[in-house]
């Protein structure tokens, strides 16, 4: 049976409700205090398969702060530190008792297969592209995903194992960098780990060995963010069009370049931002607004992607595909 695909209507782009994007100054106060309590919210989320472990339970903070962030981390491998549970590190690919307990997941209803079947087309098309500009398979170029924001998910792991790919975590956080490295650098040897600002990725020290400078211009096949946009919305004058214009600055040119958003419901204007923002850039951005797969019936979580057209064809559906079809690990 072949994949079953999602079909997404232009009546889906300008549908939310009340929105997070900066404005005037009450309604942008009014709008990080809502972002904040959603953040919050997942910690207690009802569903019990998906409440974080006790490591990682906390108590609301400004979750646009680097130093709040840093003590969440900090905080929760504390209690690794404290927890009679063995460390243990597989080294096989597989993520031993102790990296699951140390994975965290923010908008844990949409499941990894998901994210998975969205990239397949990019990553296969690219793929491809590599291995017939290659001489040999020792210099054939990996499809490459960058996860801004990574925190400490799974989602790495899974992508990783899910095709042959290049995966780049970036955060901010140095505890944060430090933490996942130790969680997957032994299992996953096409992961790489970066600290860096994903709002100035112009910035960012791609290579460990340029230690005192940017390395070239990178670009990846992918960019994810999962929770990210969320938690800078929470702070105050954030920059929607300085975090867009520094991911699209790292996000292939070619036609099969794909930016995938999970976050919670987007406003009008904040679409409207983003669609705009997306049609300047060169070449273009063309977003899909919430995309109805699994885990957005719960109302909190949404799913967007925005492909980029160049007006030229890859001869490969592009459309993300239903988890009915997806082959990852949710």
């Amino acid at each position: 049976m072949p994949p079953i695909r999602i079909v997404v209507s232009t009546a889906l782009l300008f549908t939310s409700a009340d929105g997070l994007i900066r404005s005037a100054p009450g309604r942008a106060r009014i709008d990080r205090r809502r972002s904040n309590r959603r953040l919050a919210a997942i910690n207690e989320d009802t569903d019990s398969s998906h409440r974080p472990s006790h490591r990682w339970k906390h108590e609301p903070f400004d979750f646009s702060s680097k130093v709040g962030w840093d003590a969440f981390y900090q905080n929760g491998l504390k209690n690794e530190e404290d927890s009679a549970s063995p460390s243990i590190d597989t080294g096989d690919g597989q993520a031993g008792e102790e990296v699951e307990a140390l994975e965290y997941e923010w908008h844990p209803t949409i499941p990894h297969s998901t994210v998975v079947d969205a990239v397949r087309p990019a990553i296969s098309t690219a793929s491809e592209y590599y291995a017939r500009q290659s001489t040999s398979s020792a210099t054939k170029r990996l499809p490459s995903i960058l996860l801004v924001g990574c925190g400490n998910s799974s989602l790495p792991r899974i992508l990783h194992d899910a095709f042959p790919v290049k995966v780049t975590c970036l955060d901010y956080s140095p505890i944060c960098i430090e933490m996942i490295r130790s969680m997957y650098e032994a299992s996953c040897p096409h992961m790489d780990f970066v600290v860096g600002d994903a709002t100035r990725l112009q910035d960012a020290i791609w290579d460990e060995d340029a230690n005192t400078q940017p390395a070239e211009t990178k670009d990846f096949d992918v960019i994810l963010d999962k929770g990210l946009l969320d938690a800078l919305m929470c702070g105050e004058g954030f920059d929607l069009e300085q975090l867009m214009k520094s991911t699209d600055s790292v996000l292939t040119d070619e036609a099969w370049g794909v930016h995938v958003l999970i976050c919670f419901q987007l406003s009008k204007a904040s679409k409207q931002s983003l669609a705009e923002l997306g049609r300047n850039s060169e070449p273009g951005l063309t977003w899909d607004f919430d995309i109805p797969v699994e885990g957005t019936e719960s109302g909190r979580a949404r799913f967007n992607l925005a492909r980029r057209s160049t007006g030229q064809s890859t001869g490969v559906d592009m459309s993300p595909v239903s988890p009915s079809s997806a082959n990852g690990t949710t």
